[in-house]
């Protein structure tokens, strides 16, 4: 799978969009980004996000950030990874953790990229680990609501989701966990890019539990994928991307031009990135949950009310959703508790809360 994202350089417009929109009538034209000067003389980042699999237990992630700019501009770039907040509803308190690796770094004397590792563990799914490649910075807090911010009482945890937000735009050292422990956990690069040129940052999440193999030159290996960030990440990204355009050529009707077909794969394309799926507990929905407030009595006379299921009965379906995201994206790779996603910061922009859809709650 395979993202694009145009990311300014200048200041986000907020203002400017909404001001003019909120001017404009039904009857006009939506007044949109590209109205706007923010990307004049090509001033943005092309931001490509590729995920492949290298096994059952095993994705690659390659995150390729290049400068169409005339000048040098800066980017943080901060693959995150994130549980999905279960232990707040009130049914069962357990709290899976992740937390930083230290004893998986390569000294730098070997000269030699090392990694940042973040363990992900969780009673259900077993551990993971997330491998980031350069030693980029771990920061970590907890994926729980600001609700000072929000409702003016006081926070659940000392660390709080936008507590990362905080730390990149504000400075605040004091918003992320020390202990490099948590819930939410971000991997921050901190780019700086020539015009014309390309960053590349490369990840994996594996099952495989990573070691240091001491050679002539230490290397990041696991027992099945060998070295993590050699060779073979490269190749075995070439092959997916060689049986991704085989099999989509299979899907266009003969004789359409080579746009067309660009077209239709961009669109199957926005199918696979938006696919989420809802897993629905109906008498859990209708009696709410133990720590939140009760229900309106009207939610059981509602739409389908009629619907006799048997308790503890299930309706699973899926669904396609969009999520816009103007200053930074986020591309989910996994269902399920744990998210992994991409949120980037240009020293003008302020990141928009992210909220309940990712790329690790494992990428979730």
């Amino acid at each position: 799978m395979k993202a694009l994202y145009k990311y300014p350089q200048g200041e986000f417009p907020y203002s400017q969009l909404v001001e003019e929109n909120r001017r404009r009538s039904r009857t006009d034209f939506e007044y949109e980004l590209l109205d706007t000067d923010v990307s004049n003389e090509d001033r943005y980042f092309d931001v490509a996000t590729e995920y492949a699999k290298a096994g059952a237990e095993c994705i690659l992630i390659k995150i390729t950030v290049t400068n169409r700019g005339p000048s040098e501009a800066d980017l943080s770039v901060l693959p995150t990874v994130w549980f999905r907040n279960t232990w707040a509803w009130g049914r069962d308190d357990y709290r899976p953790v992740l937390r930083a690796v230290d004893r998986l770094s390569i000294p730098n004397e070997y000269g030699k990229p090392g990694c940042g590792v973040i363990a992900v563990e969780h009673k259900t799914y077993g551990s993971r680990w997330l491998l980031c490649e350069g030693e980029p910075e771990l920061l970590f807090t907890e994926n729980e609501t600001n609700a000072t911010k929000l409702f003016g009482v006081q926070n659940r945890t000392a660390y709080v989701k936008d507590g990362i937000n905080d730390y990149i735009v504000h400075g605040n050292r004091n918003a992320v966990n020390p202990d490099r422990t948590g819930t939410k956990a971000s991997a921050l690069y901190r780019l700086r890019v020539a015009p014309g040129t390309s960053a590349t940052l490369r990840l994996r999440l594996t099952g495989q539990e990573p070691k240091i193999s001491h050679q002539s030159v230490p290397r990041l290996v696991t027992a099945a994928d060998g070295e993590l960030f050699g060779h073979s990440f490269d190749e075995v990204l070439n092959r997916r991307r060689a049986e991704a355009d085989e099999f989509y050529s299979k899907r266009a009707p003969s004789g359409l031009s080579e746009d067309a077909k660009n077209i239709q794969r961009q669109a199957f394309a926005g199918l696979l990135w938006s696919k989420q799926f809802y897993h629905l507990d109906v008498h859990t929905w209708l009696d709410g949950d133990p720590a939140g407030p009760p229900p309106p009595d009207s939610r059981k006379r509602g739409r389908n009310h009629e619907w006799n299921i048997s308790k503890g009965g299930r309706a699973t379906w899926s669904a396609f959703a969009g999520e816009p995201h103007p200053s930074g994206t986020r591309a989910p790779v996994l269902a399920g508790r744990i998210r992994i996603s991409l949120a980037l910061w240009h020293p003008r922009n302020l990141p928009i809360p992210q909220g309940p859809y990712g790329f690790p709650s494992i990428f979730c």
